[in-house]
């Protein structure tokens, strides 16, 4: 192989990658917008459950995940 071709060999795998960075960094966009829509729900969730034990006067049995 020439020098020439290998330099534009080495050019169209940077561009390559750069594009292969940019398409996995939106997914993760796209996924880390997901996580805290699901972080949400989870939140609304456990204190609607909060709620509802202390207006029926039960007691918390959930164990603790933390």
């Amino acid at each position: 192989m020439s020098t020439l071709s290998e330099i534009l060999n080495v050019l169209r795998k940077g561009l390559l990658m750069a594009e292969d960075l940019k398409r996995t960094s939106e997914n993760l966009d796209h996924l880390s917008e997901e996580v805290r829509e699901h972080d949400r729900r989870i939140t609304r969730l456990e204190a609607q459950w909060d709620t509802a034990l202390k207006l029926s006067g039960g007691r918390d049995r959930r164990t603790k995940l933390e």
